[in-house]
């Protein structure tokens, strides 16, 4: 930061296209005192940066802001070949996701062609329950894809809060998941890779399965597998395990079992293994020795039981031998379960154009006519000089899911937080837990957007936001009275602050804390203001 002044971060950002002349302008009439502080927090306080771009800028750094026309917004998550941020497509603002290739591997050519067989086979699946891949590329020597975007958590975090679901919550994630599944492998694309974490809950209880990076495509006999094995010991292990091939539809029937195992009974039936040598982690694993989840505590009733156990059968013979059967028996158990035929899900998808049966058809039409006295309608042609293919447009999104588990809904939680080290730890923390987190720095227009739009808990850290906070807070409190409702909130207090403790109104439910205080205390006070439900 010490090699900028305010005009050089004001310039970077507006050569870059990050923000514009006049937006560069409004920050400097904000800014208190015109130095590199206070032109930063008044461009993150009127959202023209983030935190995460201001910092690169002040890095020096001048590329990874966009790939493919989309801006990129903050850091989401990583993994070993790949990090995610948070973006949104230039002009009309709608979120992604954006993955890149991580630098140390952008050399390595089995890393790219893994990383770009992962975007070919995403691209090919287009389902309500399968995280969609709109585009993918190379930009300034760096590899990426552009995801849906999708507000929630995966599956492992959930159940690190949740521990285990009900089977009535269970089911709209089991059939969603069943039917992404059965959609990918009817294209011939299998997973190879099925975990929780690699599965995410979204915001309104609907289940998708992301991350084909080992996916196999159906006639593609690329070894993408071997220079990355150790995230194939599962599946390499199953297969020598029961002598079927590399690729078989049926070890993702079984891991998906596997999924639905931990959902219900909180309990991992493959236990990890900590094991660098994979050799080593291939014959740590027993198979035959997962205990029977009818044997289990909290096993779900016979019906479900037989599904899953069956799913997870070592005889590959007795094994279900696709995922058509699985759904099938799914649905019928919904049925059962619930009384009501389990919903069909809208997908847009490909279908086979049979030509002979539309001549038929206009053939018997013709004759019907004739025969009445009328005349054949004519044939319609196709407009001239476009191009005509029976699918899915390239930027239709994927129909909803009749699957969503309304019972597991997250809670919206508001974090009014100027500290960027805070509002990161928040993020991350809270997202786990189970909360959709919203993340606003600046008091005045979190005050406004409580009034837009109230959520069911607030954290406000009055420590380092302002003489305008504590008006700002007081703000939010009359808009939920005027609103009829309570406002529930975690205030924050600098360690000199206590002396506004009496200010804060004595009729809402708040929680108040004086720093210095530790990430488990905001979790429970959160716990009280509005618990994750839990089972």
């Amino acid at each position: 930061m010490s090699d900028f002044d305010s005009e050089m971060l004001l310039e970077r950002a507006t050569l870059l296209g990050l923000i514009s002349r006049d937006q560069a302008n409004e920050a400097r009439i904000d800014a208190q005192d015109g130095s590199v502080e206070s032109i930063r927090r008044a461009l993150m306080r009127k959202q023209f940066l983030t935190s995460w771009q201001a910092d690169k800028l002040l890095k020096g750094e001048a590329s990874g802001f966009f790939y493919g026309g989309h801006e990129v917004l903050f850091h989401l998550a990583e993994g070993t070949f790949a990090r995610v941020y948070r973006g949104r497509k230039q002009g009309s603002g709608e979120p992604v996701a954006v993955k890149v290739l991580r630098q140390r591997f952008t050399q390595d050519p089995e890393a790219v062609e893994r990383f770009n067989h992962e975007a070919e086979a995403g691209m090919k699946l287009v389902h309500p329950n399968i995280v969609r891949i709109y585009d993918y590329g190379a930009q300034d020597n760096r590899y990426y894809m552009i995801m849906e975007f999708v507000e929630g958590s995966n599956l492992r975090d959930f159940l690190r809060f949740r521990h285990r679901l009900e089977p009535a919550e269970a089911m709209p994630l089991m059939l969603g998941l069943a039917h992404g599944l059965q959609h990918s492998l009817s294209k011939g694309v299998t997973h190879r890779d099925l975990k929780p974490t690699n599965i995410l809950i979204s915001s309104s209880g609907q289940a998708k399965l992301v991350d084909f990076g080992l996916a196999t495509i159906e006639g593609d006999e690329r070894k993408m597998a071997q220079a990355h094995g150790q995230r194939t010991v599962d599946y390499s292990a199953l297969e020598r395990t029961c002598g079927s091939q590399k690729g078989d539809p049926r070890s993702d029937i079984y891991f998906l079992g596997c999924v639905y195992y931990q959902m219900i009974t909180g309990r991992l039936p493959l236990p990890e293994v900590e094991a660098d040598d994979f050799l080593a982690k291939m014959l740590k694993r027993s198979f035959g020795a997962i205990k029977p989840i009818s044997e289990m505590d909290h096993a779900p009733a016979p019906e479900l039981s037989r599904i899953i156990e069956k799913m997870m059968k070592m005889d590959l013979t007795k094994r279900y031998q696709n995922m058509k059967e699985v759904v099938a028996d799914l649905e019928d158990y919904y049925l059962e379960m619930t009384g009501q035929a389990a919903p069909k899900a809208e997908v847009e998808a490909e279908e086979e154009f049979d030509i002979e049966r539309l001549f038929m058809r206009r053939r018997e039409e013709d004759r019907a006519a004739l025969e009445a006295g009328e005349t054949p309608a004519p044939d319609e042609a196709l407009p001239e000089d476009e191009d005509f293919e029976l699918g899915v447009a390239e930027d239709a999104p994927p129909a909803e899911s009749p699957y969503e588990a309304p019972a597991i809904k997250q809670r919206r939680v508001l974090c009014v937080e100027a500290q960027d080290a805070i509002q990161d730890a928040f993020r991350k923390t809270l997202s786990r837990m189970g909360y959709r987190v919203l993340i606003v720095g600046d008091p005045e227009i979190a005050a406004e957007r409580y009034r837009e739009s109230p959520v069911d808990v607030v954290i406000y850290d009055i420590d380092g936001l302002g003489s305008r906070a504590l008006d700002a807070f007081l703000d939010m409190h009359e808009k939920a009275h005027e609103d009829g409702h309570e406002l529930h909130a975690l205030v924050l207090l600098g360690p000199r602050q206590g002396h506004l403790a009496p200010r804060l109104p004595e009729d809402d439910r708040l929680i108040v804390l004086v720093k210095p205080i530790k990430m488990k205390q905001v979790q429970d006070a959160l716990s009280q203001l509005a618990p994750v439900q839990t089972s």
